[in-house]
């Protein structure tokens, strides 16, 4: 990325805060409340609130909020300052935090619990036993502290937007949290966590064997869009007790990550195994992995080297800009973009070639779903990206299309119930007939407001595009496919184009093609792009699409003129088929 690059991707950070609530200078407020929290403590639990400078109870969208423990090291960690810096500087946005206050028996209550049997899960350790009351103090954070926040602040309350932060053994209850407590936390981070707390100490192999997290983990599903973060020093003690030649706290750490064992002897599965993609070099790498380990050369167990892990964490956590991704030309990043409507997000927006050379150009834009498949295949879900960066660049350079604006939006964990259409279910479930799911299950209106009324006005202020609808397109493949649909007829003046990649029309028994044969776009306005391959699951697509073909003529579509249907032989239904045909996509859109 060059300097110019660089300056236009910051200035960008700062302008996409204008989303959220303002925050002006230094200096936010701070609240304390007292709130009783029986098993865990004889008196109220002090919790300060730390709440940014230009806090508005009725502004915005909401306050994303980050939950502490051991909230009496606040002055020591650093953290009010920290913050005002990093929200001042427009790197970190404004957010809420949540200081709790260590209850009197820290060491029962900074532990691991056991949700789904109501107990906690004890440690005996050479300084007392450690997690008596993990599961009464888990319980409370989780149903008397996040309700009693939500209830007073102006708070964003989908678990996208909070975190639980803590370090040494509020590192590990602040895991414990996020995996237990998943419909709650959706970020996590650890510093320094105590992670060798076992169940057999008798010997070295009993204590590798029976560490608690690790068999947390080795018999747990995983937590569907669960992130983790955890930093550790090189200093943080010098015992090693498998003899590895790595200390105790990096090594506990990292198996709980990588797994426990070798290949031949895998003795407990770590994050990894759980389909948990995770950087193990975030100090020198950032990626966007959804586990990073960040070892803190230096680093110790105690409050200096927190406070200096701490603003690494932040924007990791809750920065206006993502890590790079690989791509040809200049993409701009958008980290977590929150919506009133839909938890946040990723948005990758890439410039075409011409985009800093030609400052008075304007361009059409393309919106395309599963932004983390589009560009980098380090992100795909399988590995091989649509490569939308190449195609156009290379369609551009030979003069068959228009360049273009290409804004990715990541999938979240709702995938199905974003991109599910939602009107043609709720007319199914009106005239009493049984659907798929109950329509307020589903958010495809939700998505396509926050794709309407919030990102859309943003990338049209910050970006010069051709705002209107002839310029403005949105593409995806299977239910992504659905959901592009959807959008343009749901928003026949905001989009008028289509790319409708391996559709999903068996989603619903097809009922998407009886509901849009009677809510199609004008074709004297619409273009739409429909296509197939044979093998796989788009071997089920055929039968379906050739009904939808006959309600594209019925409704006075011209194929070859405005619509289009193509069948790909051979072609399965993944990203390296969708990579393959793009091109044909691109240039009956951008056409020139």
């Amino acid at each position: 990325m060059t300097p110019d690059t660089f300056s236009m991707a910051r200035r960008l950070s700062l302008l996409l805060v204008l989303l959220l609530p303002a925050a002006s200078a230094f200096a936010g407020s701070v609240e304390t409340l007292h709130l009783d929290a029986p098993g865990v403590s004889p008196e109220p639990i002090r919790v300060d609130v730390h709440l940014p400078t230009g806090y508005d109870q009725d502004a915005g969208i909401g306050y994303p909020v980050l939950y502490l423990n051991d909230g009496q090291d606040a002055d020591e960690v650093a953290l009010a300052r920290t913050l005002d810096d990093m929200i001042a500087a427009g790197t970190t946005r404004p957010l809420i935090a949540v200081a709790i206050h260590m209850p009197p028996d820290r060491m029962g209550a900074y532990g691991l619990s056991d949700r789904a049997a109501g107990n906690p899960i004890v440690a005996q350790t050479k300084y007392g036993p450690v997690g008596q009351r993990a599961h009464a103090y888990s319980e409370w954070v989780a149903h008397t502290l996040v309700p009693a926040i939500d209830a007073r602040f102006h708070t964003r309350t989908t678990p996208d937007a909070r975190a639980i932060l803590g370090w040494s053994l509020g590192a590990l209850n602040a895991f414990n949290l996020g995996w237990q407590y998943p419909e709650l936390f959706a970020k996590v981070g650890a510093f320094s966590p105590s992670f060798w707390l076992s169940a057999d100490r008798s010997d070295v192999d009993s204590v590798q064997r029976t560490r608690l997290a690790q068999r947390m983990v080795d018999s747990s599903e995983p937590r569907g869009g669960l992130e983790l973060f955890f930093a550790v020093g090189t200093d943080e003690d010098t015992d090693d007790r498998d003899d590895d030649g790595i200390n105790d706290a990096l090594d506990d750490t990292r198996d709980l990550i990588t797994g426990y064992g070798t290949a031949d002897d895998p003795r407990a599965k770590g994050l990894a195994q759980l389909g948990y993609g995770a950087n193990l070099d975030h100090a020198t790498r950032q990626t966007r992995a959804p586990v990073a380990l960040h070892v803190m050369e230096g680093g110790r167990h105690d409050q200096p080297t927190w406070a200096r892990m701490l603003p690494v964490f932040l924007d990791w956590a809750y920065g206006t800009t993502a890590p790079a991704i690989t791509a040809t030309g200049t993409t701009v990043s958008w980290q977590d973009v929150p919506s009133a409507h839909v938890p946040a997000r990723g948005v990758d927006i890439w410039l075409p070639p011409s985009y800093g050379t030609d400052p008075d150009r304007r361009y059409p834009v393309v919106y395309m779903h599963d932004g983390q498949n589009l560009f980098d295949p380090a992100l795909s879900y399988t590995g091989v990206d649509w490569g939308v960066d190449e195609a156009i660049t290379t369609l551009a350079a030979n003069g068959t299309i228009r360049e273009a604006i290409v804004v990715g939006v990541w999938n979240t964990p709702r995938r199905f119930q974003e991109y599910m259409p939602q009107a043609p279910i709720a007319e199914q479930a009106a005239a009493g007939s049984p659907t798929m799911l109950a329509p307020e299950q589903l958010a495809s209106d939700a998505y396509l407001r926050f794709l309407v009324e919030e990102l859309k006005p943003a990338i049209d202020r910050e970006f010069r595009t051709r705002p209107g609808r002839d310029d403005t397109f949105v593409v995806g493949s299977s239910m992504g496919a659905l959901i592009s649909l959807y959008a343009a007829a749901r928003y026949p003046e905001t989009f008028g184009g289509v790319g409708a990649v391996s559709t999903h029309w068996p989603a619903g028994d097809g009922i998407v093609i009886d509901w849009l044969a009677h809510h199609l776009p004008d074709p004297a306005t619409h273009r739409l792009w429909f296509d197939h391959g044979t093998a796989t699951l788009d071997a089920e697509y055929g039968p379906h699409q050739q009904r939808m073909d006959d309600v594209l003529r019925a409704a006075g579509y011209v194929e070859g003129d405005n619509w289009i249907t193509r069948v790909y032989e051979g072609a399965e239904h993944n990203e390296a088929a969708w990579r393959a045909r793009l091109p044909e996509v691109l240039e009956f859109l951008l056409e020139k």
